[in-house]
């Protein structure tokens, strides 16, 4: 459904580019709407097409799957609606206990790391220039929430016995990529939407500005995911 919705789009946008082309319309700058038919723009989609799937963010939406496939897999979204909405405490085994305790600790050591490298001074996760911007963890900020959750989650999965083989613990990462393998198709027609619409500077024609731009862009590859999450078929695996 997606992928159709966005391959419309696209063909509207072609035709609305060759539309303004061929009645001059201008962009603030003065050039005139590129049209998406013309040979140089063929040419452009071409010689770019794979470069616009590997900009998209397909690492960072990888990377959030993988911390839903571990947090969904350990039952935590079950507990939390037990504690939040439920307003009971839930039921765990000894060995849950244990395996919780242990999970903890690890969580706490992760979050000590992280605390220790940002306020620490001269910390690792800061810039040359002591501050959080620019440093490394203004760009690898998921990449760090997804080591500090995630691993405790595995922790506790191998102590209760939801994972022993490495293949068990793979399975456990990548579960919701298996899940949502369908997101491919539309996610590859949104890159090639959002290129076409930075190629023919839509939101500067129409005068929107930079926020309007990055809004679309999250809006167009988080939909697609949506249907994943609201199927009520779909059942928590957590246990």
């Amino acid at each position: 459904m997606f992928a159709t919705f966005y391959l419309s789009l696209l063909l509207l946008l072609v035709l609305f580019s060759w539309i303004c082309n061929v009645y001059g319309l201008l962009l603030p700058d003065g050039d005139i709407v590129p049209n998406l038919l013309s040979p140089e723009s063929l040419r452009w989609f071409v010689r770019h097409g794979i470069d616009h799937i590997s900009d998209a963010p397909i690492v960072a939406i990888s990377l959030v799957l993988m911390l839903l496939s571990v947090v969904r897999g350990v039952g935590l979204p079950r507990y939390v609606s037990q504690i939040f909405y439920e307003h009971k405490l839930p039921i765990l085994s000894r060995r849950q206990l244990y395996a919780s305790r242990i999970a903890l600790l690890v969580f706490g050591i992760g979050v000590l790391l992280v605390l220790s490298g940002v306020l620490l001074p001269g910390g690792n996760l800061l810039s040359v220039t002591g501050h959080l911007a620019g440093g490394p963890l203004s760009k690898g900020w998921l990449l760090v929430v997804l080591l500090v959750v995630c691993i405790p989650c595995l922790v506790y999965g191998r102590i209760v016995g939801l994972w022993y083989t490495e293949r068990d613990m793979i399975g456990a990462l990548t579960s919701e990529i298996a899940r949502c393998s369908g997101y491919i198709v539309p996610f590859i027609v949104v890159s090639q939407l959002m290129a076409a619409l930075h190629y023919t500077r839509l939101f500067e024609f129409l005068q929107y500005g930079d926020r309007i731009s990055q809004f679309c862009s999250f809006l167009f590859y988080v939909l697609p995911l949506l249907p994943y999450y609201m199927n009520p078929t779909s059942k928590d695996k957590g246990r």
